[in-house]
């Protein structure tokens, strides 16, 4: 099921049948985040055609959000408030949903990057199977999600900064299961990854499958990746998939 929250597709009478509600698995919704930070995202999802709409059979939700912001994000009023109404009302909607799913797309100022990671904070404070971040934006900056933890899956497909793409990965080392890196860079990445600044071992007790994008790629230490099943690396332009850490 997909729901988008441009006006025009807005329903004006409720259009949800009580057998959609039921059959429903997962859902989709698109929107600008324009729409959330300023709260008509959710007083669409409060109107006629989904108010008191409940999605129990729904299980994974997927949020795709782009650009559409009019104005600075510290001009609006209540952004802090306005999204943890949205969050309680994705939750109240598909309250037996296990697995999140989030993507930032053609976002153009960077300066809002720290709304993003708010936002994606606060959807990540539930306790879900899933929760992952895809990113495919070159104006919203990674390192703006500093402090966003317990996610799963991670995938960076834009020319992203590669050390705040480590420092988001490396956060996250105690919770992930795949991390998909779709950056190019000269650097040998995985010493980032394996060691923190202090010179201490990092290790990703869950992490099944890692596909890093580099030029450079030095072994695998087994010690900081013991589940790991699939490496998938680039060196040059030579791609080599599912391929088995040594």
């Amino acid at each position: 099921m997909h729901m988008s929250m441009r006006r025009r597709m807005v329903p004006t009478t409720p259009q949800i049948s009580e057998c959609v509600r039921a059959l429903a698995r997962s859902v989709r919704i698109t929107a600008p985040f324009a729409g959330v930070f300023g709260g008509k995202v959710t007083r669409i999802l409060n109107a006629s055609g989904f108010d008191g709409a409940v999605f129990a059979g729904v299980d994974r939700v997927w949020l795709n959000f782009y650009a559409g912001l009019t104005e600075p994000v510290d001009e609006m009023h209540n952004v802090q408030g306005e999204i943890t109404e949205f969050v309680k009302r994705v939750w109240m909607m598909f309250p037996h949903a296990e697995h999140l799913h989030m993507q930032v797309s053609l976002f153009t100022d960077s300066d809002d990057s720290q709304m993003v990671a708010t936002l994606l904070g606060a959807l990540a404070t539930r306790k879900l199977q899933t929760i992952e971040y895809v990113h495919v934006s070159s104006g919203v900056r990674i390192g703006g999600l500093a402090g966003v933890t317990g996610l799963t899956h991670i995938r960076v497909q834009d020319d992203a900064s590669l050390t705040e793409c480590l420092d988001l990965v490396r956060r996250n080392a105690q919770t992930l299961v795949e991390a998909d890196l779709g950056v190019v860079d000269a650097m040998d990445c995985l010493p980032k990854l394996t060691v923190d600044d202090s010179g201490e071992l990092i290790t990703y007790p869950k992490l099944r499958s890692l596909a890093i994008h580099v030029n450079l790629l030095p072994e695998v230490t087994a010690a900081s990746f013991p589940a790991l099943e699939t490496l998938r690396r680039t060196t040059g332009h030579l791609h080599v998939a599912n391929e088995s850490p040594t």
